[in-house]
């Protein structure tokens, strides 16, 4: 049995230096969203309903909506 384990320690010597010496590093990457309109429009859409909130409910339920619709764009955008 000691034969068999010191075998299999010569196969794993063997082993590791067949297998190519890779330089460890370390890659910088950007993690940052690619740029989006959409927030640009759900501030005004936002804008639109206060607005209506001030002067009419026709003018709060179009700005609702649309900010509602907005909201659904940027969650739907696909980078």
């Amino acid at each position: 049995m000691a034969d068999e384990s010191g075998q299999d320690k010569k196969q794993s010597e063997q082993a590791a230096k067949k297998r190519p010496q890779v330089p460890l590093e370390v890659q910088e990457q950007k993690l940052m969203p690619r740029p989006s309109f959409w927030p640009f429009i759900l501030a005004l859409m936002l804008v639109v309903a206060f607005i209506g909130v001030m002067t009419s409910p026709i003018i709060l339920a179009l700005g609702v909506i649309l900010t509602i619709a907005a909201i659904i764009g940027w969650m739907l955008e696909k980078h």
